[in-house]
């Protein structure tokens, strides 16, 4: 095993990288292949206990979307395991037979033989759909889930960007905003599609992804990337909603910057993505009990989420991700520390040693608030994602 890490040092960087192979491919990967196929009607369980038995058998396509994208794209990047191409076959046929309305939108979530239980969110289902389609054509060689994939992006990208549709308190309220996860949505389509089969058009939307959230969403003199601004990039300060602050949205955001810096050699945008992430890890970092909170507003005012003051897994599991990136690209000695008080927080608060995988939600004090392991927001994306994407920083 070779280590290139630029600025993390070679034995620092090859314990981690070790740990984060054994964590993925010795705990992660496997613990999902055997609970969550469901070899009898196809597709994947998305609610699952704490031992990986389901505990109601609804299937939600987003989740589905994922598991196939990350499935293909492990099978596309680090090793041609058939076992992972055939999982990613059962999710793909899946969706393909129960998933998609006759208008091209989809389904939220399916029974376990595929009828509809409900239509919300079709925008970000098509999105994690599409990385599905295009990742499984290039793992499996078939040609019409590619030309799917692209019917399905220039339909995402049509919408992507317009004044959102999706409740942001539970129901609709007058005021036009821009979602800075229509920003994530964009970049995260447009950057594996371009990964795949590079196009001027993936690139032109990985620019405007990132002026977007340079632009519009990215306050320096607030500190904060807001997650709900006016379609003009103005902040709507008056409304609990435009003072929302997602400290996980915004480090996802932020090593996306990164990673389209990197490829561009554009030093202005990294700098802009890392101080991002610091003002995103000082605004949600709890003093008190450690560990990042899930929301928070920008000055501090009571959130309207009553699960603002929760630990999650995903926020932590891109921080990892984010400062190491960032460490490595920078070498800026104030992002060491910053690494290992997420690290040590992560590692010691969510693996669950005795059924393995990770715990999703942690009460402040980093107890557990609920044990099982997959719902229809937890699958296998954010944490499987997070340490591959460490484990080829360390290795490449």
């Amino acid at each position: 095993m070779s280590i290139s890490c630029k600025n993390i040092p070679a034995d620092q960087a090859a314990r981690l990288c070790e740990h984060y192979r054994a964590a993925l491919f010795d705990d992660v990967v496997p613990w999902w292949m055997e609970h969550s196929l469901d070899e009898a009607q196809g597709g994947y369980y998305s609610l699952l206990q704490r031992d990986g038995r389901p505990w109601a058998t609804d299937k939600y396509m987003w989740m589905n979307g994922r598991q196939v994208w990350m499935l293909s794209h492990l099978h596309n990047t680090h090793h041609q395991n058939p076992e992972w191409l055939a999982a990613a076959r059962l999710g793909i046929d899946f969706i393909l037979r129960h998933a998609f309305k006759d208008d091209g939108t989809m389904h939220f979530r399916l029974t376990r033989d595929g009828r509809s239980q409900s239509e919300v969110l079709s925008v970000y289902t098509e999105t994690f759909a599409a990385i599905a389609m295009a990742e499984y054509a290039q793992a499996s060689g078939d040609e019409s889930c590619w030309l799917k994939a692209m019917a399905m992006y220039d339909f995402l990208m049509s919408r992507l960007g317009q004044p959102s549709n999706t409740p942001l308190l539970g129901y609709p309220i007058h005021a036009k905003f821009h979602l800075h996860a229509h920003d994530i949505c964009r970049i995260t389509v447009a950057w594996v599609f371009n990964a795949l089969r590079p196009r001027r058009r993936f690139e032109d939307d990985l620019t405007a992804s990132a002026e977007s959230i340079v632009g519009r969403h990215w306050k320096p003199n607030l500190g904060a990337l807001l997650e709900n601004v006016g379609m003009d990039g103005q902040p709507l300060l008056d409304l609990p909603e435009g003072r929302m602050f997602h400290p996980g949205h915004a480090i996802e955001s932020a090593w996306m910057l990164m990673e389209i810096a990197r490829q561009r050699a554009d030093d202005r945008l990294l700098k802009t993505a890392v101080d991002i992430l610091l003002a995103s890890l000082n605004q949600g970092w709890d003093v008190e009990y450690g560990g990042i909170r899930y929301i928070t507003n920008i000055d501090h005012t009571p959130t309207h989420p009553l699960e603002a003051d929760l630990k999650l897994w995903w926020p932590h599991s891109e921080s990892l991700y984010a400062i190491l990136l960032a460490w490595d690209l920078t070498g800026r000695s104030d992002l060491e520390p910053w690494y290992w008080r997420v690290h040590d927080y992560a590692f010691d608060h969510f693996p669950d040693p005795e059924f393995g995988e990770w715990y999703g939600y942690l009460n402040r004090d980093g107890t557990p608030i609920w044990t099982a392991k997959a719902n229809g927001w937890k699958g296998f994306f954010h944490l499987p994602r997070t340490f591959y994407r460490v484990y080829q920083l360390l290795t490449l």
